[in-house]
């Protein structure tokens, strides 16, 4: 049972995040176009994306002067990828001397032509400086800041990154087969069957106990008990499911029919274990990432479904 104060505070939190979430709606498809650049993978940049705004959001007690609200959703995106690289054991760091020059004696490279290989030939730090000087526009300055570097050395890893990306033959990005077990294949066509059939029992039978159900960031389950008296009951009626593999990740995609036709109503991964579903993500809530799918499998999004109207 919940405490009355914890129940204060989160009517509180609620608040103040819609607050926040108002005051970086300006930023926000930037800020993810530059996670899923970085990461190389909208799925991934999706993730990052995630837990930047949580990240930004929770450390906004920390700040005591005035704020360059772009600056500072860029900064925590770049030093928590770069951070998630060091824990992969990927080499960071950018090789060579410093260079102190004017930007303007760095001939220009159209980088949009590879920002699908971009994390193929780059170091991550040379990928995160290039990216926030010629795509999203930020000064060397602001850059040394988000990256703990200097400005002339900024300067000499965009020069040493466009180099190497200059001697790229071909900017063709090869993603990699998405491999599933036989058992999970099985499963997922089970969940699919009994989806499309509307059969609410056959899909809990399928759900481990302590299932974990992540509707990022709007809500998450943790066990079929919460998810028969909770998301279940948002119902599956009108929708249609089927499998996909979009950016070398295998999902499943959910159209809703409307007035309009059939729209992306979802898209949704699943774990399984031992002939069950352990982990259910859903991406319901995820604006940026839902508009890139729908124009990727050319359907319209369906942009007003309870609880969130992106009209």
């Amino acid at each position: 049972m919940i405490s009355e104060s914890l129940c204060t505070i989160v009517k509180d939190t609620r608040s103040l995040h819609n607050q926040f979430e108002k005051e970086i709606e300006p930023f926000k498809q930037d800020l993810w176009n530059y996670c899923r650049y970085v990461t190389g993978s909208p799925w991934e940049g999706e993730d990052l994306f995630q837990e930047t705004l949580l990240k930004a959001f929770a450390m906004l007690s920390q700040i005591w002067q005035p704020l360059n609200m772009k600056a500072y959703l860029f900064r925590i995106a770049t030093n928590h990828w770069i951070d998630e690289c060091r824990k992969r054991k990927v080499r960071v760091e950018d090789e060579g001397p410093n260079l102190e020059m004017d930007p303007q004696s760095i001939n220009a490279f159209d980088i949009r032509e590879a920002l699908e290989v971009l994390v193929q030939h780059l170091t991550p730090k040379q990928v995160t400086a290039i990216l926030l000087m010629d795509v999203f526009q930020f000064k060397a300055t602001e850059i040394a800041n988000m990256v703990h570097s200097t400005e002339g050395a900024v300067y000499g890893i965009v020069h040493r990154a466009r180099k190497t990306l200059q001697k790229v033959d071909s900017f063709e990005k090869k993603h990699s087969t998405c491999e599933k077990s036989q058992d999970h294949t099985e499963v997922v066509d089970a969940y699919l069957e009994a989806f499309n059939k509307r059969d609410v029992e056959q899909i809990l039978r399928l759900t481990s106990d302590t299932i974990h159900m992540e509707v990022s960031p709007g809500f998450q389950e943790f066990s079929k008990a919460d998810v028969e008296k909770g998301s279940m009951r948002a119902g599956i009626m009108g929708k249609k499911a089927y499998r996909e593999n979009l950016w070398g990740k295998e999902v499943i995609i959910l159209e809703v029919e409307t007035e309009d036709g059939m729209q992306l109503h979802d898209v949704q991964y699943q774990e399984v274990s031992q002939g069950k579903i352990v982990r259910h993500k859903s991406y319901f809530f995820c604006k940026e990432l839902l508009t890139t799918i729908a124009e990727a499998l050319d359907i319209r999004l369906q942009k007003s479904k309870p609880p969130v109207n992106w009209e």
